[in-house]
């Protein structure tokens, strides 16, 4: 019986663990943030963004890298980094940030929680 006990509240503590781990609590600013991105890249892809969105990506990015984990989710979700370049290319093209984005927009991520995956180097 106490065996039984045992794995029944291991049981539990894994199904709370897991419960708590998928409910996510943002800050406001984050959430804010996400909105206004998940918002701006929208309007991008659809042809409706203007110059005076680009004080709105600034905060709304600035917020973001300030949590790397919710800024790599909302990238792999909507691809955040490939829609401000798209923006920018658009809306300010002698921004002198373009050529570093760019380079940075055309990697897609290929870790998980910090593990490579795939190709360690080797040279083709």
């Amino acid at each position: 019986m106490d065996n039984m006990m045992l794995w029944v509240g291991l049981a539990l503590v894994v199904a709370l663990l897991t419960f708590l781990n998928q409910k996510q609590v943002y800050s406001p600013g984050v959430k804010r943030a996400y909105r206004e991105l998940q918002e701006l890249t929208g309007k991008v892809r659809s042809g409706q963004s203007g110059d005076a969105d680009a004080d709105r990506w600034e905060k709304a990015l600035t917020e973001m890298d300030k949590h790397p984990n919710e800024f790599n989710k909302l990238e792999a979700e909507i691809g955040i980094r490939r829609a401000f370049v798209t923006y920018l290319e658009q809306h300010y093209p002698q921004d002198p940030r373009l050529p570093e984005l760019r380079e940075t927009a055309s990697y897609q991520k290929d870790s998980v929680w910090g593990i490579k995956i795939g190709d360690y180097g080797s040279k083709k």
